[in-house]
């Protein structure tokens, strides 16, 4: 699943689409996660005034008082190209005054695409129950412990609550808690002053990195350009605790461990990490 690192950096791969006006729309018959609000074909002839990201979500301003939320999904692609072939699991593309095209890929379709009116934004259903982002200055020590103080769940599972925090998703909790050396056993409530210091450190500083280096290619995700992300090659712990041949911490050598967790894969070492 793109991650936040993965939506930033296609928000800023799409930039160049500012200013252009959309000249044709196009939509498959698939159904992806829900149906959009106004019909799409109403893009016709509108202005990209603005691109930016909430959380996973694109959000596209446009003229006349629209706006367009798109959210990858688990398998979603965004490309920005000079021609549209209308690939397999293309559902959504549009093209502006100079000819380009801006694509939606969903191989999975749990994305979706949603035009609705801008003063609607705040209140979508997906975005108005969403946390701090994690690289602004709400999400700061006094908040987090707040947050975390009658959380009985282990910190893992409870830092990828959006109403905690968002797009800290599974492998940049799994990064930031062994940067951090907090244990992803430990309960959330438990953690000191200063591990919950070191924990926004190591977030801050692992989500702004994976950004800077393009985000984490690993399964479908690449750049709106259709080049990988590079992060990947930087894991500490992530996808590195194989139980047959697991790999050694680059620490303190022991064995990096895998467990399941709510679910999902975590990975770290029980050395260094307490």
């Amino acid at each position: 699943m793109p991650e936040l690192p993965e939506v930033e950096t296609i928000k800023n791969g799409i930039l160049d689409v500012k200013g252009k006006k959309v000249t044709q729309i196009y939509t498959s018959d698939k159904k992806l996660r829900f149906p959009s609000a106004l019909n799409l074909q109403d893009l016709k002839d509108l202005e990209i005034k603005d691109i930016r990201r909430r959380a996973r979500y694109l959000i596209i301003s446009l003229s006349n008082n629209k706006s367009l939320i798109i959210h990858l999904g688990m398998s979603g692609k965004i490309s920005l190209t000079d021609k549209f072939n209308k690939e397999k699991h293309d559902h959504f593309a549009t093209q502006f005054n100079d000819d380009s095209w801006l694509i939606y890929n969903d191989a999975r379709r749990f994305g979706f695409v949603d035009l609705i009116h801008s003063s609607d934004v705040e209140n979508h259903k997906m975005l108005k129950n969403l946390g701090p982002e994690p690289l602004g200055n709400e999400f700061n020590e006094k908040y987090l412990k707040e947050s975390l103080k009658n959380k009985g769940s282990n910190i893992k599972t409870t830092m990828m609550d959006n109403k905690i925090v968002v797009g800290i998703g599974n492998i940049y909790i799994n990064e930031s808690l062994f940067d951090a050396k907090i244990s992803p056993l430990k309960a959330a409530k438990e953690l000191s002053k200063t591990e919950i210091t070191r924990l926004i450190s190591s977030a801050k500083t692992i989500i702004q990195s994976a950004i800077d280096q393009g985000g984490s290619s690993i399964s479908d995700y690449v750049k709106a350009s259709g080049e990988m992300g590079n992060f990947q090659n930087t894991f500490k712990v992530y996808g590195r605790g194989d139980k047959k041949n697991p790999e050694k911490c680059l620490i303190c050598k022991d064995n990096i461990k895998k467990i399941v967790q709510n679910g999902r894969s975590t990975f770290y070492c029980s050395n260094c990490q307490k």
